[in-house]
């Protein structure tokens, strides 16, 4: 009983520290700021038809990459709130990473500079017979937000 005692004692001890290492992330290596994106996708192989628009990525926006490679223009780029990035990794200018949500799956692989990124989104619903879409956003930043 003692030694249940002692290793119910360590794992206490550590279990702070591991699992805040597992909840906290590097937040995403860009500037906040007013953004222009273009993003250009294509639905079922089509060619893909480019459209701009301008976004403000905020500070809190940087530590939830859904919030910031995402193509929900419709929505304000707000995160969708069913999506749950996994398998992030940020590293030497890029990133990927996976994400399930509650109607698709996502992947996205790219490039980002402090002022500037480049990424794939490729999403596939999971309807039987849904639409995936295929996504490349390039975003600038132009300054402070308006």
């Amino acid at each position: 009983m003692k030694a249940i005692s002692k290793f119910a004692a360590v794992l206490l001890a550590i279990a702070p520290v591991f699992f805040s290492a597992m909840v906290l992330a590097d937040p995403v290596p860009i500037t906040p700021g007013e953004y222009e994106l273009t993003i250009a996708t294509s639905i079922r192989g089509e060619a893909p038809r480019p459209d701009k628009y301008t976004r403000c990525i905020k500070e809190t926006d940087l530590e939830n990459v859904e919030a910031i490679f995402n193509t929900r223009f419709f929505a304000g780029f707000k995160a969708d709130p069913t999506c749950k990035a996994d398998a992030v990794t940020m590293a030497a200018g890029k990133i990927s990473y996976n994400a399930e949500c509650q109607k698709q799956t996502v992947r996205v692989e790219g490039r980002t500079t402090a002022k500037n990124f480049s990424v794939r989104r490729v999403a596939k619903a999971k309807a039987v017979n849904g639409l995936g879409a295929d996504s490349r956003i390039d975003g600038k930043l132009l300054g402070e937000c308006k």
